[in-house]
């Protein structure tokens, strides 16, 4: 599967391997030898992280059963380095050299291994499967990108198969190809790179304990920096501190770090209800061995209820986190801090593009009274991990599971490799939502490979998701069945996964006409883009934007003042489509001659002015009215009587 081309660099993209000790390092300098460490360039983010007791053996499998071989991987410490993709996919590094790049399939549901280079080398005289071995002649000419002749090779494997890397062998050089189709149809090796350098593995194995002495000067230096900036704010504000515990290793590393200087701050734990079992456990065991006043804020515990009206969450209409942790920490934070707080987070700039700005103190404007702080938001996952051991702490033991990220067990925001996990370690969790997910494809007329190809973690599916689809022939758009009642559903409020203010909505209405009527008549609103093969409506106005789904949701970005107003707007028009009684009221009332109507309303959106007066007298929009509690007119009867 082909990188994606979105990445971002938010910091440094790079880290060290000292020679003499064979430990990662941090900074240029070893604090065990004193020597500068070789520089190992990493590809962006470049949020590089230890690997997992999991993603170990998960490594040792594919290496056993691609090559024969996996015995360079024992006891030594292995980085694995986040690059942009599809889903998973990960640079690995041994001995301080990019060996593999390990990715996870969705389209087959199975994790796959890349050999660069150093791997091949490390492994041409040990391996004991796809290793093919060319005559020297092959060395003549331009060797990078070469595809191998027959007359070339004196020995390969009889089961190599489309995507098989393989070892090369020619002479003296070592090197990685990778089997191909050619345009004639055939299969056959193209050389991805060769050399004649030779490399061996280090004869020390270092334990973690060297690896955290080897690192301490710079885990001294973060420690002093982001204590600073604690009670450098913490001093200034004067408001009552507390930290945001998670579980995580993010928010563990900045639980030591509050403790060391406000030992007395309470702890807030916001238990969504979602949380992994082991999560709540961990949280629950930390507070109580060390005695900090632990306050569990309880999320919507009616989740599973309001996804009947909404659908699943995705990436991109997440109203989930309204309802399950913006609400009940906005509540709280009300009650127990009235003058306010300043709460410790562990976010980190390296985790996404939302979060590649974050600053040192921000406000949330949509959480009164709650200031936040972020002392650790430009570490890297590496540094927080060893952090947390230097300090003598236990991270939550999901992380030696291979979860990278510890949340919600059925966030969209997890990879589909994670999912795949999750089916193995939590089998009746997995079966729990993927139950729910089936039987919400069958309800919304889309095929089974809808779910197990993770396609519901979106609404807007990205292009290469849309181009899997195409390629598989499976159907994007959902397709509910038609309803006659007329009802809208709907939370509000700005992410804890972002600063932006939304409504996440949900219309239930009948489906009397195609949904392009539906987006062409949203043209009266705003510039619109439609896309088919989606079922989606991106409308762009002057106060905000929305996307309008064939399915019924709704998602509404827009200034806190301005949001309730796109939403009604958007939920008349679509009403005037679907609930049409063709008394052409609005046909005879536009003075631009932009609507006609028909079976129902059409558009000309280049007549249309937006003036909005067709909308006056619709029946349709009155039963829109009834939708918001009538606080429509009642603001035009307000703004009539204040004029």
């Amino acid at each position: 599967m082909g990188e994606t081309a979105r990445t971002f660099a938010p910091g440094q993209s790079e880290i060290f391997w000292c020679q003499a000790c064979n430990v990662p390092l941090l900074s240029e300098k070893c604090s065990i030898c004193a020597n500068p460490g070789q520089r190992i360039d990493l590809s962006p983010p470049a949020d590089v992280r230890l690997c997992s007791i999991a993603g170990r053996e998960l490594l040792r499998e594919l290496f056993k059963a691609s090559f024969g071989y996996a015995d360079l991987l024992e006891g030594r410490i292995i980085l694995l380095n986040k690059i942009a993709g599809l889903d998973r996919r990960d640079q690995v590094i041994l001995d301080g050299y990019h060996i593999a790049t390990l990715w996870f399939d969705i389209t087959t549901g199975t994790y796959k291994l890349d050999l660069e280079l150093a791997g091949a080398v490390l492994l041409a005289g040990k391996a004991e499967e796809k290793v093919v071995v060319c005559k020297d002649s092959l060395m003549r000419g331009h060797i990078k990108g070469k595809w191998i002749d027959k007359e070339h090779i004196e020995s390969q494997p009889g089961d190599l198969v489309e995507g098989d890397h393989v070892i090369l062998k020619i002479g003296k050089f070592s090197g990685v190809g990778t089997v191909r189709r050619r345009g004639d149809g055939s299969l056959s090796i193209r050389v991805k790179e060769v050399t004649q350098r030779q490399i061996e593995l280090s004869d020390c194995i270092p334990t973690m304990s060297q690896v955290l002495k080897a690192n301490e000067s710079h885990l001294k230096k973060l420690e002093k920096t982001a204590l600073r900036e604690l009670r450098s704010h913490i001093d200034r504000s004067k408001l009552p501190v507390n930290v945001s515990f998670s579980g995580g290793k993010d928010s563990l590393a900045s639980l030591c770090l509050g403790l060391k200087v406000r030992p007395s701050a309470e702890v807030l734990f916001i238990n969504t209800g979602l949380e992994f079992p082991e999560t709540v456990d961990y949280v629950h065991s930390f507070c109580q061995e060390r005695g900090l006043k632990l306050h569990e804020i309880h999320g919507d515990d009616q989740f599973f209820d309001q996804i009947k009206k909404f659908g699943p969450p995705a990436k991109d209409f997440r109203w989930c986190c309204k309802t399950n942790k913006l609400g009940p920490l906005t509540s709280f934070i009300q009650k127990q801090y009235p003058k306010g707080c300043l709460t410790i987070e562990g976010r980190r700039i390296y985790e996404s593009f939302s979060r590649s700005r974050i600053g040192a103190v921000e406000k949330n404007p949509y959480v009164p009274n709650q200031l936040t702080i972020s002392p650790i938001r430009d570490w890297r996952a590496i540094e927080v991990m060893l952090y947390i051991y230097w300090n003598n702490l236990t991270p939550n033991p999901l992380y030696e599971c291979d979860y990278e990220r510890i949340g919600c067990w059925l966030c969209p925001a997890s990879l589909q490799s994670e999912f795949a996990r999750m089916k193995g370690s939590h089998p009746q969790l997995y079966e729990k939502w993927n139950s729910y997910l089936q039987r919400w494809a069958e309800e919304n007329k889309l095929d089974p490979r809808y779910v197990d190809l993770g396609f519901w973690r979106w609404r807007r599916h990205p292009p290469k998701i849309q181009e899997i689809a195409g390629a598989q022939k499976i159907d994007l758009w959902a397709r509910p069945s038609g309803k006659k009642e007329v009802r809208l559903e709907m939370v509000k409020g700005v992410s804890p996964c972002g600063l932006e203010y939304s409504i996440d909505a949900n219309l239930t209405m009948p489906q009397n006409y195609p949904f392009p009527m539906v987006a062409n008549a949203l043209s009266m609103l705003g510039e619109v883009k439609y896309s088919e093969s989606l079922g989606a409506a991106n409308l762009k106005t002057a106060s905000g934007k929305c996307t309008a789904f064939a399915s019924g949701h709704l998602f509404v970005i827009a200034p806190k003042d301005k949001a309730d107003e796109e939403l009604r707007k958007v939920v008349e028009t679509m009403l005037r489509v679907q609930t049409c009684t063709r008394c052409r009221i609005c046909e005879k009332s536009c003075r631009q001659r932009a609507i006609t109507v028909k079976d129902t309303i059409t558009v000309d959106e280049k007549r249309c002015n937006r003036c909005g007066r067709c909308s006056k007298g619709c029946i349709a929009v009155a039963e829109a009215s009834k939708l918001f509690g009538g606080n429509a007119a009642k603001k035009k009867r307000s703004a009539r009587q204040r004029s």
